[in-house]
């Protein structure tokens, strides 16, 4: 189920740019703790990932492995 803080954080990633979870939640003026549940519903669903910066970014429909999305 994909809530409102769940577009919001894909619109702001939908630019293309490698957002951090804090940089994310300054954009939308909420808790961090709200979009890195946001992002782990998002990753879960195969629409975004994090990389080992800890930034994330949407996978633009490609899924990836499952031994990397489990990460």
């Amino acid at each position: 189920m994909t809530t409102t803080l769940d577009t919001d954080v894909l619109a702001i990633l939908k630019p293309g740019g490698l957002l951090t979870a804090d940089t994310i939640a300054r954009n939308l003026d909420v808790p961090p703790w709200r979009v890195v549940r946001a992002l782990h519903v998002l990753r879960r669903n195969g629409d975004a990932f994090q990389n080992r910066q800890a930034e994330w970014q949407i996978t633009a429909g490609q899924h990836r492995p499952e031994r990397q999305s489990a990460r």
